[in-house]
């Protein structure tokens, strides 16, 4: 489970942030229902802990659009520092593993290479020895393949075993159930949920492709409609049409109505 993500100056940005709010006049449910964030994440972003958040990109882009609405100067704090030096660590520690899998690579290839190396040498030094072995081989092959023969022509019958046609397998293709997919074009974040509560949260980048299986009532919300295509048990979902002109995020609700 990832630690706390927080820090004196990410929780002194957080405190200015619920200030403002206040200031301004608005409650929490005010401004997730404005921004469309989620509550839980504005309630991180005030209290300086981004643990709750699934990447680095995602909570910037969260936090960004929270300052430019409450007209704050602050930058992003540099809490996702320290993942870099945890993933040059995880880097040096393959580096290691590849090192000792070289060197058991270079080992089995010097044994393979003595192996040949002594082949090469029995059979010059001892061919008579082979050749007799070798012709042995194909005498005990031959009486084998005798013996076959004549319990073939012995067991003559031919056995026929009727067939339930009704346990061939067809080839008819299905379509997928209730199979939510989406691809994406260039930099964009989804949310999807269930009953009012969050299942998914994802930020993707151009190229990315996102399938899932669920059923329906959900809601999925794209923060960048205009880079992300989709459909839904087949049927093409247009994020376009009803996207916010400004910040080019969409609600779509999908109900069996």
């Amino acid at each position: 489970m990832r630690g706390e993500l927080k820090s004196a100056a990410s929780a002194k940005i957080g405190k200015k942030f619920a200030e403002k709010r206040k200031y301004l006049g608005y409650s929490l449910d005010q401004v997730s229902e404005i921004l469309v964030i989620n509550k839980d994440y504005l309630k991180a972003i005030e209290g300086g802990n981004y643990s709750i958040f699934p990447s680095e990109s995602f909570a910037k882009a969260y936090f960004l659009k929270y300052r430019d609405f409450l007209k704050i100067s602050n930058e992003f704090p540099n809490i996702f520092d320290f993942k870099t030096s945890k993933n040059k660590m995880k880097i040096q520690q393959e580096i290691n593993f590849n090192e000792k899998i070289d060197l058991f690579s270079i080992l089995i290839y010097v044994c393979l290479i003595i192996s040949l190396v002594t082949g090469v040498y029995l059979f010059i030094q001892f061919p008579d020895f082979i050749g007799q072995k070798k012709i042995n081989d194909e005498i005990e092959i031959n009486n084998i393949q005798n013996v076959i023969n004549e319990l073939d022509n012995q067991n003559n019958t031919e056995i026929l075993y009727p067939v339930d046609e009704e346990k061939i397998p067809s080839n008819k293709l299905t379509i997928d159930d209730n199979l939510l997919k989406l691809e994406f074009s260039g930099e964009c974040w989804i949310e999807i949920y269930v009953d009012e509560k969050i299942v998914e949260a994802q930020l993707f980048k151009a190229e990315d492709i996102y399938k899932t299986e669920i059923v329906m009532p959900f809601k999925v919300i794209v923060g960048n409609a205009d880079y992300v295509n989709g459909t839904y048990n087949g049927d093409v979902i247009d994020f376009i049409t009803d996207a916010n002109r400004l910040t080019r995020v969409n609600t779509i609700n999908f109900t069996d109505e």
